[in-house]
């Protein structure tokens, strides 16, 4: 779901997101439109609907490139590239623990300030990623990917439901 000042309530997608391996991230759109996007190699594709794909070398977007990189790494488990390319903030504990990642690329800061996760045990419940300009996209995977959500969810009410203060 996306928040944003342009919007007068918050953008709902579903679809789902597929960590492919280092360095390979899937992510398909279902509704309200229908999107793909794939990462590998170091080439983005994106296609929307029945149009053409379009596909892009992620070095034209060094940005998106330490995104994703970050992204997958997260993903995977892999905490020493986390380690590269954002500095790593933890919390909690194992029934409710927090991740902050904050990027070290200052072209990648400008557009992303953050990307925090919020999970219980071995499971990640939310991943938000807070951008320069105020905007915030926030990601619910495992449990909470088919929560029944409110017309009009406000940022407090999904904060509250992945650090599992609230429940779906």
């Amino acid at each position: 779901m996306r928040f944003s000042s342009l919007l007068e309530r918050p953008l709902i997608l579903h679809g789902e997101l597929e960590y492919l391996g280092p360095g390979k991230l899937s992510r398909k759109v279902s509704s309200p439109y229908d999107e793909r996007m794939t990462v590998a190699d170091g080439q983005a594709s994106v296609q929307r609907g029945d149009k053409p794909a379009r596909a892009f070398s992620l070095s034209q977007a060094p940005e998106l490139e330490g995104f994703l990189r970050g992204f997958a790494a997260l993903l995977g488990g892999d905490a020493a590239a986390l380690s590269r390319d954002f500095t790593l903030v933890a919390s909690g504990n194992a029934n409710a623990w927090h991740l902050k990642l904050t990027p070290r690329d200052d072209r990648l800061a400008r557009r992303i300030t953050a990307l925090e996760v919020d999970g219980v045990g071995k499971s990640a419940r939310c991943f938000h990623t807070f951008e320069a300009d105020g905007d915030v996209n926030v990601l619910l995977v495992e449990a909470l990917a088919d929560a029944k959500l409110p017309n009009r969810p406000t940022p407090p009410m999904i904060d509250a439901l992945c650090r599992g203060i609230a429940s779906p």
